[in-house]
């Protein structure tokens, strides 16, 4: 119970740190300010990863714990290091804006610690559907980066910020409707990427969530023709069996 509370605790942190990052970066200094910002946000991946270790530890299998989670990983980098890549950089909301989406990887793990998500997750393809998910948001932080990079600085790009790029992007890998033409040559091969890479994993995506819907209906079918309550209830419109012997019969199954 304890740890629960404390990985909850760590999510939490994680959730004012996201908040304090998008909401004041970009109009603090960049002297004390901005330091205390930094130490917070230090203080937060600290948590993150002495929760990731202890979990490693607890795991029987550490290989495989590491295979499902690997994702939270990224997100354990520290926002001084996406600060100092960007320094001398035109793009730095670009660096910036990076590492605070991938924070969001590192506390996924908090969908683990209710026992209903985590079945209603297991329904839906747990650890398959959750990688195709992971590959898709690693791909469109990817792609949005690059596509910023290249069409930010042309003449009659209509891509100014990194959430314009953020928003082309979405728009493109989900098909449903399409941004701005690019209008540099890099960002038109950024572009066709997005595409072929946005339909390949919402397909994926799609197929994933169709197949465990489907086993999970065959699962359910499979276990109410077993369920003896079921197999009254069908006798009993059927006529077989009157309704005071259907009764009897549900308080002995009950019982």
């Amino acid at each position: 119970m304890k740890r629960k509370i404390g990985s909850i605790l760590i999510v939490l942190l994680s959730i004012v740190d996201i908040v304090v990052l998008v909401g004041l970066f970009q109009t603090l200094p960049a002297s004390a300010p901005r330091g205390i910002i930094y130490s917070f946000d230090f203080l937060v991946v600290g948590l993150i990863v002495f929760s990731f270790c202890r979990r490693i530890k607890e795991s029987k299998q550490r290989s495989g714990f590491l295979f499902k989670n690997w994702y939270e990983i990224p997100g354990m980098i520290p926002i001084v290091v996406f600060a100092l890549a960007a320094q001398g950089s035109d793009i730095s909301d670009g660096f910036i804006t990076v590492g605070i989406m991938l924070r969001l990887l590192a506390i996924i793990y908090v969908l683990k610690l209710s026992h209903s998500l985590e079945e209603k997750s297991k329904m839906l393809g747990g650890h398959v559907l959750m990688q195709v998910f992971i590959i898709f948001f690693l791909t469109l932080i990817i792609t949005t980066f690059l596509f910023y990079s290249a069409e930010h600085k042309a003449a009659h790009s209509r891509i100014t910020t990194m959430g314009d790029a953020l928003w082309w992007t979405i728009q493109t890998t989900s098909t449903a409707t399409f941004g701005p033409n690019p209008a540099t040559e890099v960002g038109r091969i950024v572009g066709v990427i997005i595409m072929f890479v946005g339909i390949g994993v919402t397909s994926s995506f799609i197929s994933a969530l169709a197949a465990a819907l489907t086993k999970t209906r065959i699962n359910g079918t499979s276990n109410n023709e077993n369920d003896p309550e079921q197999i009254l209830k069908i006798r009993l419109a059927s006529g077989e069996i009157a309704k005071e012997v259907f009764l009897d019969l549900k308080r002995l199954i009950s019982s």
